[in-house]
């Protein structure tokens, strides 16, 4: 019972979300019926949440990889590479400016 019970989970743990409370819940409706042991419960309790942790992890991650390959494929820049470019404005800004102020000094009249 518990082997099927297990599979079961498994199998439609890429199809639906439960929290851990729901999942709680079920399990210890089960131990209540005498269907399920308190040990196995807490076992399969902890699989799942376990489980679909990772799963909600990968999804995730396939969904930041999914948007960056569109963003990129309409030559959207993401944010870090933005950030990029403006820190090396403002460095040749900097440069630019020192670089400026160097050659109006050079070129006032010596008194």
């Amino acid at each position: 019972m518990v082997d099927a019970l297990r599979k079961l989970l498994l199998a439609g743990l890429g199809t639906i979300d439960l929290t851990e409370e729901k999942a709680k819940a079920i399990f210890n409706d089960l131990v209540a019926r005498g269907e399920l042991s308190e040990k196995d419960a807490k076992e399969l309790v902890s699989s799942w949440t376990k489980r679909a942790a990772e799963q909600r992890g990968r999804l995730q991650e396939d969904i930041e990889q999914g948007i960056q390959r569109a963003l990129s494929a309409m030559g959207i820049a993401r944010r870090a590479e933005v950030e990029a470019l403006k820190a090396k404005i403002d460095e040749l800004e900097e440069k630019l400016g020192a670089r400026d102020a160097s050659a109006a000094e050079s070129q006032e009249p010596k008194a």
